[in-house]
């Protein structure tokens, strides 16, 4: 009820009773007049509606700025004609609004409309609200159609060349420790370990020292990037706060070029993928739905690092750089083969130079785009 419908209530039954009171069989017109008003709006706004709707959200995960598309699909399955209705679907905050046609008996009907996907995020849908109203507006009644549903808004992903899978391109690629074991390319020998192949024993050596030793083959043709994302909100704007994710998204995707396995990890301590997931889908899964966070540092995930499996790059993405991070960058050179630390700082002018470490500062994504497709090869 609204308030012009409790107003009329209160009027019906006020005339009412003073016509009743004081005999007055105007005021007693008045008030049954009223009230009958206020009774039949009710029952015509509370009837079962005929009017049906399904809708359908296609994709449910876009880049940002992509379209995403909802359908509504709508009949008139009652015998009267349905006039003019709007719908409203909640959007995150935003109430996105639709306008379904007169329908005739038996007609049906299809409406598409975007989806604001402007911010990144992870947004509910809400079901399809219509609201039905008397003539007088003295009553509302809203109906739900559907369940909520919901879409991914995935970081912008630019076009990053991948990094090199090695400090010198040769063909067979950069062998060393931490390079996935398998395939025929020789690293070197080791001690036999339960489990291991007997046709990679080496009798020769085995014979000399004593003990069985096998060739330990690896795999050279697959690199295996560790993406490190600085959440921390000091280093930040929120401008430059989404250039970082739309930069970390995008290293991802490049990365991953040819099924290569990738890992995320944020300072907060989240670690996503690693080297037998090959699908980076978790990955932008995580970023699309991430925010600032204070807890954490980034010298503490790069002291982790030391004692991880290593890989062939390290891409570490921070806001405004603090040169006392870029030593235990460095620190990582026996683990990785590449290092790479980009900074999204418009206020920084001059470049930064650090042994083993390749710097890129830059305003926002599009220009670290520029500067990393320009640069990761030199």
């Amino acid at each position: 009820m609204t308030r012009m419908g409790l107003a009329a209530l209160i009027a019906g039954a006020v005339a009412l009773g003073l016509g009743l009171g004081l005999q007055w069989i105007a005021f007693d017109l008045v008030g049954v007049g009223l009230l009958a008003l206020v009774l039949v709006t009710l029952v015509v706004v509370l009837r079962p509606s005929p009017l049906s709707i399904d809708r359908a959200i296609q994709p449910p995960r876009v880049p940002k700025g992509s379209p995403a598309i909802a359908v509504l699909t709508f009949e008139n399955r009652g015998r009267r004609t349905i006039g003019v209705t709007v719908a409203h679907q909640p959007f995150g905050d935003v109430r996105v609004r639709t306008v379904i046609p007169r329908l005739r008996r038996g007609e049906r009907g299809l409406r598409t409309y975007r989806l604001p996907t402007r911010q990144r995020g992870i947004f509910d849908v809400g079901p399809v609200e219509v609201t039905r109203r008397d003539a007088f507006e003295l009553f509302r009644s809203s109906r739900r159609y559907g369940a909520v549903e919901r879409i991914w808004v995935y970081p912008r992903v630019l076009p990053l060349r991948p990094l090199p899978s090695g400090i010198t391109r040769h063909l067979e690629g950069p062998s060393s420790d931490t390079s996935p074991q398998g395939s025929i390319t020789f690293h070197r020998l080791r001690d036999y370990v339960a489990g291991d192949d007997l046709r990679l024993v080496h009798w020769r050596s085995s014979a000399r020292t004593g003990r069985l030793v096998v060739k330990h083959n690896v795999d050279t043709s697959q690199p295996y990037t560790v993406v490190l994302l600085d959440l921390r909100p000091g280093g930040y704007t929120a401008d430059a706060f989404e250039s970082a994710v739309d930069i970390a998204a995008s290293v991802v995707a490049a990365s991953a070029t040819g099924k290569a396995p990738v890992e995320l990890r944020l300072t907060d301590g989240t670690t996503i993928g690693g080297p037998r997931l090959r699908d980076v889908t978790p990955h932008i899964d995580q970023l699309t739905g991430v925010h600032p966070d204070s807890t954490g540092t980034l010298q503490q995930q790069l002291m982790a690092l030391r004692r991880s499996r290593g890989g062939t790059s390290l891409v570490v993405i921070t806001g405004v750089l603090d040169t006392n991070d870029l030593p235990y960058v460095a620190q990582l050179r026996r683990r990785f083969e590449r290092l790479v630390v980009v900074s999204v700082d418009g206020e920084r002018r001059e470049p930064v130079h650090f042994p083993g470490v390749r710097v890129i500062v830059a305003g926002d994504a599009d220009q670290v785009a520029t500067a990393w497709n320009a640069q990761v090869y030199v």
